[in-house]
């Protein structure tokens, strides 16, 4: 029980108590008493502000508002019985909720919420329409239709903007008129049926695995919906009741602005569900809410988790469905086959199976790389069509275009893979797979991806000041060396997060500036992960191939083609000096015509006795110990030397002045001495463990 709860009865009973000592109620005392003692019920809804909590439902003066097929039994709120076909059932919080009650600033107030469900059809993997938690301006549903309108609209106010409805769908048939994506699945909806955003029904474990959930098996779930008015943001989330926590990943995150859809002064929470041809049953167990705070936490001990449980368990005796499903194909079939059965038999076995392969491979797809966030038709109206007007830039692999999304207007960076390539498909699977379970604040987020027929897109946050090698090499572009140092720690820190801190290690493979993108406060985001490759802790990576971008290639990836951490920090140390001096990696000697590399040009400068001669001579701001900081330590990440390159955790420290540069690194000694550092850790103390051949760090530009 929350605490409001006890807080509201102890009140009550107290000044009711007192007022029974008075002359006047002596002989009443023991009928009110009883009476009191009566109003006072274990599984009543609490409301305080905006909260109230329901772990049961039972009684006839039960806090609901119910209609249709709905009803109580059992401590269950059963929305529809199963009984009859193409009803519908409704049940709401009776009072308004004042959405305005705003702490945030915002036009609306944040609200969270939590409730236990279970749907059961008549067999376990067959069942009819689902059910929708609702937020709406009226309660009354009476035009509404049962079937796939789920009993909130009809075919002629689908859609309408007047409709003042947010819900979110637990969707157990494929309607293609709503754009379903399948038969199992949990969409956000406004305003009509075609759901903005939806997902297959399931979870994220710890480790980010994701777990999928039957939600026709009538086994009791859980759904949270978080709501952030400041943010603009709505998750929902599902998981199998009872777990110890809820899962820390949303099932979808989605960017919708709900001040222009609900009237803010009267919202009714409540849900809807319906039924089609079969019979389904609908249940909420309990049922927590709270307006800009978390809901109090369900009671399981309270709620009839058991007798939904022994309900379920029956659906696995009934016979199997495949009799009834080939009676329905076949009924839908006769009015237009006019030949004989043993041809239209073959016809439909042949069209099954190809149904049957295209559908295992799309599962097989979907497991690998987990469901598309985006249709076709969203990302095709976002782009206009894919316009050159929209056109952001092309690659070796594909075109990005600016799009604007629908229903949530938010600005993105649409990838369009060229489908004939098929390095293309590598790189639009690695970024599924790596990209989409990294979150950073110095990497590019992957937002999801469509896959239609031969189309290969993914969505991406847009950056609105594009690339780093922009701003480096034109003209009428300059940043400050304030910005510069900036960029180069948030690349670092990145780079960290990929081969230290992210349960997997990363290698991007592809560090350059032109793959460094820009947000809107000029931070700096590493994107394009089309190469990397990931690999466990202490195990090696399998590459075998040469790639990257000449001036950035390790010397020792370019002769064996493996690719390590130490080759992401050599790229590294070439990106460094390319923001500090906004000179190419690689570039023709105007002098004599030979080719020159941007680290043999950085120690000629130190050579000659002071670095910072090859620093942009637009720079006149700089912090003179950041900049040398950043050209030594970028020589020092260039080493010929795998291991002499220092890890990222050691980068991160010399970038943040927690450690200085080693004191035998020294422009003519680079190479050959080892240096004297005192590091706690043994894996960073072994870094400087350099048993190389003497090389010039000049002959670098020929090992690439």
């Amino acid at each position: 029980m929350a605490l409001d709860r006890h807080i509201l009865r102890r009140s009550f009973a107290s000044s009711s108590l007192n007022m029974l000592h008075h002359p006047c109620f002596l002989h009443l005392q023991y009928p009110i008493l009883v009476l009191l003692l009566l109003s006072v019920r274990p599984d009543a809804a609490v409301a305080d502000g905006g909260e109230f909590i329901f772990d049961g439902f039972s009684g006839a003066d039960l806090n609901l508002t119910m209609d249709g097929d709905a009803s109580v039994a059992d401590g269950l709120l059963r929305l529809t019985s199963g009984r009859l076909s193409f009803l519908k059932g409704h049940a709401f919080y009776p009072y308004p909720l004042d959405f305005t009650e705003v702490s945030n600033g915002s036009s609306l107030a944040s609200f969270s919420t939590t409730f236990l469900f279970s749907i059961m059809g008549p067999y376990i993997d067959l069942s009819s329409h689902g059910l929708a938690f609702v937020l709406c301006s009226n309660k009354d549903f009476s035009s509404a239709l049962p079937g796939q309108f789920l009993g909130l609209l009809n075919q002629w106010n689908n859609g309408n903007a007047t409709n003042h409805i947010v819900a979110i769908e637990l969707d157990t048939i494929m309607n293609s008129e709503f754009q379903d994506i399948d038969s199992n699945h949990i969409g956000v909806d406004i305003n009509g049926l075609i759901s903005v955003s939806s997902a297959t029904a399931g979870y994220y474990t710890p480790t980010h695995a994701f777990r999928k959930l039957s939600l026709t098996g009538g086994q009791p779930m859980q759904l949270w919906v978080d709501y952030d008015s400041n943010q603009a943001m709505m998750n929902v989330t599902v998981a199998p009741c009872c777990l110890s926590s809820k899962p820390s990943w949303p099932l979808l995150s989605v960017a919708c602005n709900l001040s222009t859809v609900l009237p803010g002064t009267a919202v009714y929470a409540g849900f809807s569900s319906a039924n089609g041809v079969l019979g389904s049953r609908h249940y909420i167990l309990g049922w927590s809410f709270k307006l800009n705070g978390e809901p109090a936490a369900l009671n399981y001990s309270a709620l009839s988790i058991k007798t939904i449980q022994e309900l379920a368990a029956q659906l696995q005796y009934q016979p199997h469905t495949n009799k009834i499903k080939t009676i329905i194909l076949c009924a839908a079939l006769l009015p237009t086959v006019g030949i004989a059965i043993a041809v239209s038999a073959t016809l439909f076995k042949l069209h099954m199976k190809r149904r049957l392969d295209a559908r295992r491979n799309q599962l097989e797809w979907q497991r690998e790389y987990g469901l598309p966030s985006f249709t076709y038709k969203d990302l095709l109206i976002a782009t206009s069509g894919f316009k050159d007007k929209m056109l952001l830039g092309k690659g070796g692999f594909g075109s990005v275009f600016k799009g604007l999304l629908p229903h949530s207007n938010r600005t993105v960076a649409i990838k369009r893979v060229s489908p004939e390539s098929k390095q293309g498909m590598k790189e639009f699977m690695a970024e599924i797979v790596i990209l989409g379970h990294l979150r950073h604040r110095n990497l590019v987020q992957l937002l999801g991806y469509c896959r239609h027929k031969q189309q290969l897109l993914l969505v991406y946050d847009y950056m609105p000041n594009g690339s780093l090698d922009c701003h480096l090499h034109t003209q009428d572009r300059n940043l400050c060396w304030a910005q510069r140092f900036r960029i180069i720690k948030g690349i670092a820190s990145g780079l960290f997060y990929l081969h230290e801190d992210w349960e997997q290690v990363v290698i991007h493979r592809d560090i350059k500036t032109s793959n460094v993108l820009l947000d809107g406060e000029m931070n700096a985001r590493l994107g394009d992960f089309g190469l990397a490759r990931s690999h466990a802790h202490g195990a090696d990576a399998h590459t075998t191939r040469v790639a990257g971008t000449w001036g950035y290639i390790a010397p020792e990836l370019a002769r064996l083609g493996k690719a390590t951490k130490a080759t992401d920090i050599f790229a590294l140390g070439v990106l460094m000096m390319e923001v500090a001096c906004a000179r190419r990696p690689i570039w023709v000697n105007s002098a004599d015509g030979e080719p020159l590399a941007l680290a043999d040009w950085v120690l000629a400068a130190w050579r000659r006795g002071s670095i910072t001669d090859a620093i942009d001579p637009r720079l006149d701001d700089y912090v003179e110990e950041e900049i040398e900081v950043v050209l030594k330590l970028g020589l020092l990440c260039c080493h010929p030397s795998p291991n002499a390159r220092p890890r990222m955790r050691l980068v991160m420290q010399y970038l943040d002045r927690d450690a200085a540069l080693p004191t035998d690194l020294q422009p003519d000694t680079l190479l050959m001495s080892n240096f004297d550092v005192s590091q706690d850790d043994n894996e960073m103390h072994e870094q400087h463990a350099m048993s190389c051949p003497t090389t010039a760090i000049t002959d670098l530009s020929r090992g690439r």
